[in-house]
């Protein structure tokens, strides 16, 4: 008899219903748009706003759920965490004094910024290169408590460079080349104040879903860890609270049925325990969100309905 090594266990057999988050348009209306695709930087800068207002009230939704789960009041797990490995030290070239860290590569839509409480702000974003390709890269800016002020940014600091860019015509075909690809996910955990990402690039080996960390703001990131290597780019995101860290992403090996699959690491995002299917098989998931508290873990994400229309799910798990 086998024993169980999973590291999450879900208490909901299969999603259920949730309410929709509040639209992004009730709060900032779509523009009027003669069917020509506006890529001025007015039309992005809207169009970034809304994307972070969809992140932000989406949370908002499973924040209102996990907060009615005794796991999520649990204490967290205490597990061995390896210790940082020896880095070289983060870039200290100075990025602006502005809200956003200056790039003149930077995809437009692709910037994602965390608060790290008593140190700051950290911010990641792709960064354009030659032949469709892109690299994944951070930029602190840290507080100095002593001045009552904020420093300038400081970086760039590379994630992740290996991206192919559009490797094959079907990547080429479904615009996943250059910045035509999902932003990157973020956030700083509240216990030991780790950066963690995750996000979606064709490596070397082909289109996956990756992680990576920083252990410490003044160097560089740990190596990526590979979640799950597959056909096609999607939508990740990633949530985390002390030891606990979740990636919800769309499937990379969809076939004809997109859906949204969970990775769970209980070792700071050191190793990846599970990985497991989160919505149906039979309907077409996608727009994955996860949050994590305590023992809790709530992933959401859109859904087509039989007739056609849209509609959020909710499931629910616990962390063992």
């Amino acid at each position: 008899m086998g024993c169980d090594t999973s590291a999450v266990s879900w208490i909901d057999v299969n999603a259920v219903p949730a309410p929709r988050p509040v639209a992004e348009s009730a709060i900032l209306p779509t523009s009027p748009t003669s069917g020509v695709r506006d890529t001025s930087a007015a039309a992005l800068e809207r169009q970034l706003l809304r994307d972070l207002l969809h992140e932000a009230n989406t949370t908002l939704a499973l924040a209102s759920v996990l907060a009615k789960m005794p796991e999520s009041r649990e204490s967290g797990i205490s597990q061995t965490v390896p210790p940082p490995i020896t880095l070289k030290a983060a870039p200290t070239s100075v990025l602006g004094d502005d809200d956003v860290p200056i790039d003149a590569a930077r995809c437009a839509l692709s910037l994602r910024v965390a608060l790290a409480p008593g140190r700051g702000r950290v911010a990641v974003w792709w960064s354009r290169r030659a032949r469709d390709r892109v690299t994944l890269v951070a930029a602190w800016r840290d507080t100095i408590a002593a001045e009552a002020r904020n420093a300038p940014w400081r970086g760039p600091i590379v994630v992740d460079s290996v991206d192919q860019g559009a490797s094959t015509l079907d990547a080429s075909f479904d615009g996943f080349a250059g910045c035509a690809r999902p932003a990157p996910s973020i956030a700083v955990d509240d216990a030991h104040g780790y950066v963690h990402v995750a996000y979606s690039l064709t490596g070397p080996e082909g289109p996956g879903v990756f992680y990576a960390h920083q252990m410490d703001p003044r160097s560089a990131f740990e190596p990526a860890v590979a979640i799950v290597y597959g056909e096609a780019l999607g939508a990740v995101r990633v949530a985390a609270q002390g030891d606990v860290v979740a990636v919800a992403y769309e499937e990379p090996n969809r076939g004809n049925r997109p859906r949204v699959s969970l990775a769970v690491s209980r070792t700071s995002g050191h190793v990846f325990e599970d990985r497991v299917s989160a919505s149906s098989a039979v309907v077409t998931s996608n727009d994955p969100f996860v949050i994590v508290r305590g023992r809790a873990i709530v992933v959401g994400w859109s859904e087509m309905t039989s007739d056609s229309t849209t509609a959020f799910r909710v499931r629910r798990a616990r962390v063992k």
